[in-house]
């Protein structure tokens, strides 16, 4: 009778019959590093900070990020927000976010803006991310004609924002006939537009004029700014400034989500109803002209992108977008048809996208397409883990995922570049998470703290069930050793199925199981104490005959 003897512990595979596993494979693997060969256990999470409970908030984002600094700053929202940094060397660390209302920015600043004013719950103080245009058109007037041959000219204003964020046009002014040299009164008959009502910072306004341009047209030309509050002025007839050059700056949909910045100095989110992808003009992120937008085949829940790839995640087919500037962003259907049913389980690396669909964790990246969970799990058994409910983030080269089976909150994590290694199951899951890049390290959110992911100093119980060891007989293995770093661990032994023991065993040396029954089917569960200031890994497990027998590791 041949020792039985596991000498890896490889992750977990359910879709695979218990029989048919390799024998580094277990049925179900907890609270462990994948992919090190051993049983290791993950550290407990270290709490950093916390957030208000009430409400549950949804979302975390750490601000402060010119330094690590786990407990600065933590933005939180109940709603389920999308969050990013802007371009350059922004010292204020601008910060852009929807789905708590209209889209919103907020800073690192302590002033009325600020994220940080007051101190937490941040954020704070935020402002709208959007520039508004006037809508009246300037009301002008002749105050004193010039002289030469009369043309016909319009005037438009603009607002602009204290960031220097300028709008698109009002309407034109009725044309008015005028000599080279004219003084024309703007706004004198009727004031010009104030400022409309609402967080959006602005504090001058712009006026510009036609004249032929160098395409032969008559174009708007710059003439001259003024403070907001005032509301009459003159052209003077200077000489005209630069081209009007915000000409189709629509502000981003009021009811937009799924914001991300892109490559290029490009923003997008998603419409409301999530039928069109808006694009930013670059380097503008308040301005999504109409010829920009993008037309979706299905409903869009989710964007993510690697290198320079946006993909658009549906109820249906995702999209990819490809492109250097926004005008020539170009789409192409992947062929894969897997619908995200989580926009929180998306999670973006490096070399792709990977979503909870409703077949199974999808991926599409550099590596190609696949279903990730394909022969880990079946269709039924993912779904039994709600994929929903799957609130996600990156650890490393690892996705890790809560999720809500009815039972409370539990995790998983996988390694997309290596699906054979199968699930690792986490006991506990999280409200939300976040990853920072700076830090490189995944924070979760559970309740109202939050918590730095295996950051611990005491380790979790961890855990491997073997798969099933089918004899060619029935036998009876009467001895079993445990190798591992530290001590205790706990070891279970089943035989067709039932639970023959379960032992503390407090060193190397083999001990001797229960007598009196044979079997053909085998199986054995060790685990980790939980709470342990010692990493107790499990290198190796044998069953044998006779203690003897268990000579060799």
């Amino acid at each position: 009778m041949k020792p039985i003897t596991i000498t890896g512990f490889n992750g977990s595979n359910q879709a695979i019959d218990a029989r048919q596993l390799a024998e580094t494979v277990g049925v179900r693997m907890e609270n462990a590093y994948p992919g090190l060969g051993d049983l290791r256990p993950l550290e407990n999470h270290l709490t950093v900070a916390t957030v208000p409970t009430s409400p549950q908030r949804n979302t975390i984002w750490r601000m402060g990020r010119g330094a690590i600094n786990d407990a600065q700053y933590w933005l939180s929202w109940s709603a389920v927000v999308n969050v990013t940094l802007g371009f350059g060397s922004d010292s204020s660390e601008r910060t852009f976010f929807t789905g708590n209302g209209t889209p919103k920015w907020t800073d690192n600043s302590s002033g009325p803006a600020g994220g940080l004013t007051g101190g937490p719950p941040y954020p704070q103080g935020t402002r709208e991310l959007a520039v508004p245009a006037p809508t009246t058109a300037p009301q002008v007037a002749m105050n004193t004609d010039g002289t030469g041959t009369a043309s016909t000219n319009f005037y438009v204003t603009t607002f602009v924002n204290d960031l220097g964020w300028e709008s698109a046009p009002s309407p034109p002014s009725t044309g008015i006939a005028m000599k080279p040299g004219a003084i024309i009164d703007i706004g004198n008959i009727i004031p010009l537009e104030a400022a409309p009502a609402g967080s959006y910072g602005i504090t001058l306004r712009r006026i510009y004029r036609t004249q032929t341009g160098t395409s032969g047209n008559a174009e708007f030309f710059f003439l001259r700014e003024v403070g907001i509050g005032t509301t009459a002025t003159t052209d003077d007839a200077r000489a005209l400034g630069e081209l009007l050059a915000t000409d189709g700056y629509l502000p981003p949909p009021a009811d937009g989500f799924a914001i991300i910045a892109l490559w290029n100095a490009m923003m997008a989110m998603l419409s409301g109803d999530g039928k069109v992808l808006h694009v930013s003009e670059a380097g503008f992120p308040y301005a999504y002209p109409l010829r920009y937008q993008k037309d979706l085949k299905e409903q869009g829940v989710a964007l993510a992108k690697w290198g320079k790839n946006l993909l658009a995640l549906t109820v249906g087919a995702p999209v990819v977008f490809e492109g250097d500037d926004p005008f020539g962003l170009t789409d192409r259907p992947p062929g894969m048809a897997h619908a995200c049913l989580s926009a929180r389980g998306v999670v973006s690396f490096s070399h792709g996208v990977v979503w909870p669909s409703s077949e199974g964790l999808a991926y599409y990246g550099d590596r190609g397409q696949a279903l990730l969970t394909e022969n880990i799990l079946t269709p039924k058994q993912w779904k039994a883990l709600v994929p929903s409910s799957m609130v996600a983030g990156r650890w490393g080269r690892f996705y890790v995922c809560s999720y809500n089976d009815g039972g409370g909150l539990k995790g998983f994590i996988f390694d997309p570049l290596n699906p054979q290694g199968g699930i690792i199951y986490l006991t506990t899951g999280f409200n939300a998470c976040h990853y920072d890049e700076l830090a490189d390290q995944l924070y979760v959110l559970e309740g109202g703290n939050v918590r730095k992911f295996a950051g611990g100093t005491t380790y979790q119980a961890a855990s491997f069930t073997s798969k099933q060891f089918l004899q060619t007989h029935p036998v009876v293995y009467g001895a079993c050793k445990v190798v591992a770093r530290a001590y205790p661990v706990t070891a279970q032994v089943y035989a067709n199925g039932a639970l023959k023991l379960t032992r503390s065993v407090p060193s190397r040396e083999g001990f001797t199981l229960p007598d009196g029954f044979t079997a053909e089917d085998w199986q054995v569960k060790v685990s980790t104490p939980a709470a342990s200031a010692t990493a107790n890994n499990v290198q190796a497990v044998r069953l044998a005959r006779r203690l003897q027998d268990l000579k060799g590791i």
